[in-house]
């Protein structure tokens, strides 16, 4: 009998420990945060790199039946490094099919792509790069379109295409939504307040709370961190357990 009494008292303690040790893991995972006073951060993303100029050759027109036209207005987050090293180009597998620099100014600029080909039953598939002086990278966009005798794309309205997610300097790319869920005193303005993804101390991708933003990263499975300015509290929050960068579609609710 005395026997079985200690029995139940051990089982008893090691259940309490089991439930005190699991409402612990609870608390030091998503819902735990370390604070620290901030002026409003300026987070940005370098996309710097150090590819040099390419030497594309332009097309020869008489050796193709038809042309179409591209008319591509670079996109905001590109134009400050607009300079006039930039290029743009289309290609059908490894064959440059057009070949243009920028025009226009400030944040309006534009590249007008004369691409020739061969009608064909079967359209044939291209790919756009551009190359960005101000930051020495090139973007690949591949699979866009089909070659098509006599289209004509952007030429009476802005044609814009999203070369940021064709960067070579990051192989990889997770797309976040942060769902900000503050205690008691912590009030959310959603454009003020900002998210941010750091590797280490670099930051990878920048965001509102809310809203869909991209986490730039070399490969699958990298480790980040999770920061998010307060402006009612005047300061970063950064949460305690690592995100694992996954080349996918993550929504993460920020517990602070």
């Amino acid at each position: 009998m005395k026997a079985k009494i200690i029995i139940k008292g051990l089982l008893c303690c090691i259940f309490i420990g089991l439930a005190a040790c699991s409402s612990d893991d609870e608390g030091t995972s998503e819902n735990r945060s370390s604070f620290e006073s901030a002026k409003a951060p300026q987070w940005e993303v370098d996309m710097h790199s150090d590819q040099t100029k390419p030497q594309w050759t332009a097309p020869t027109s008489r050796l193709y039946k038809d042309k179409m036209i591209l008319m591509i207005r670079l996109q905001e987050e590109l134009a400050p490094y607009s300079t006039d090293d930039d290029l743009m180009a289309v290609f059908i597998d490894d064959e440059c099919r057009a070949l243009s620099q920028r025009a226009g100014s400030d944040e309006t600029i534009y590249f007008v792509l004369n691409t020739f080909g061969n009608s064909a039953s079967n359209p044939e598939q291209f790919a756009i790069c551009y190359y960005s002086g101000g930051l020495h990278q090139e973007f690949w966009l591949r699979g866009e379109n089909m070659f098509l005798n006599e289209m004509n794309l952007g030429t009476e309205s802005d044609f814009v295409l999203d070369f940021m997610s064709g960067t070579t300097k990051y192989a990889r790319q997770t797309e976040f939504i942060v769902n900000p869920k503050p205690k008691e005193g912590v009030t959310i303005d959603e454009e003020a307040d900002l998210v941010g993804v750091f590797v280490g101390d670099e930051c990878r991708g920048k965001g509102r709370p809310g809203e869909t933003f991209t986490a730039f990263h070399q490969k699958e499975g990298e480790q980040a961190r999770l920061r998010y300015y307060s402006s009612s509290k005047e300061g970063i929050f950064t949460r305690t357990e690592p995100l694992t960068l996954d080349a996918g579609y993550q929504t993460i609710d920020f517990n602070f």
